[in-house]
């Protein structure tokens, strides 16, 4: 049961752009209450618990207005049996009087439902539960999901990328993400890197064809120079502080390789 809370004020700093939801309801009780809340728009993820689901992960834009509406767009983090990365969900929701955010949406012919309150801070969807009815991605019933929104990936992020026998690289890289998500719902990532004495790049090298959704990332590096590229994929901490690259991958004049790597936000970046 969501509860309903005492009127109160309070200021929370987020690093994305922020909308106040002021909602206020009168109870039964007569008392009125106020659902002064922080939306924090931007990238989120939506993960259903339980296994053999047809609609396990979704990721996107969403955004929220000072009246308690919501509107958004959402795909599959994976191909599954109904339904693709490429195929939009466009979302819209609402918030009752009880401060219970809920969201539907169309997909594969049937009707995607994600409901829950929001957290003190903005940044996920407490008791959060998701549901598709009717369609081939139709649920037996609604379970138990993790409603999260991810911290932007700016700034600047130093690590290493190494192979299976040693360090390859080292790397400082400059990164901005897009602030609003494009039409399938992804942020795209820009910027230049450091890849430091590593002779088959020729520093800054651009960042290229990379984008993040959800908690994942791909990050693209490609030298015109030589020619080389390196392509980055991965996970990332729900504040952005820490990009965990579970494969990279060297393609070009320079031969192929492979490996894993860490990067980190630098302190005021």
């Amino acid at each position: 049961m969501h509860l309903r809370r005492p009127r109160y004020r309070s200021t929370i700093a987020v690093s994305s752009l922020v909308l106040m939801l002021a909602l206020a309801g009168c109870a039964d009780d007569g008392v009125v209450y106020d659902y002064t809340q922080n939306f924090v728009n931007g990238n989120w993820q939506v993960s259903a618990t339980g296994s053999g689901l047809p609609l396990p992960m979704m990721s996107g834009a969403l955004v929220g207005t000072s009246s308690g509406a919501f509107t958004g767009v959402l795909h599959a983090d994976a191909t599954t049996g109904c339904a693709t990365a490429a195929q939009p969900i466009a979302i819209t929701g609402t918030t009752d009087d009880t401060g219970l955010i809920t969201l539907t949406g169309p997909v594969a012919g049937g009707t995607l439902t994600i409901s829950g309150g929001l957290s003190s801070d903005g940044r996920s969807l407490t008791n959060a539960t998701v549901n598709v009815t009717g369609g081939q991605c139709a649920f037996v019933s609604s379970v138990k999901a993790q409603v999260q929104n991810y911290s932007s990936v700016t700034g600047t992020y130093v690590g290493t990328f190494s192979d299976t026998q040693k360090p390859v690289m080292n790397v400082t890289a400059n990164l901005t993400q897009s602030a609003n998500g494009d039409t399938d719902g992804n942020f795209t990532l820009s910027g230049t890197a450091n890849l430091g004495t590593n002779p088959c790049f020729v520093s800054p090298v651009t960042v290229v064809n990379s984008q993040v959704t959800g908690g994942a990332f791909v990050l693209t590096y490609t030298d015109n120079t030589t020619g080389n590229s390196v392509t980055a994929t991965g996970s990332f901490s729900t504040d952005g502080s820490t990009l965990t690259v579970s494969n990279w991958s060297l393609t070009g004049p320079c031969g192929a390789d492979t490996g894993t790597g860490t990067l980190s936000k630098q302190s005021g970046s």
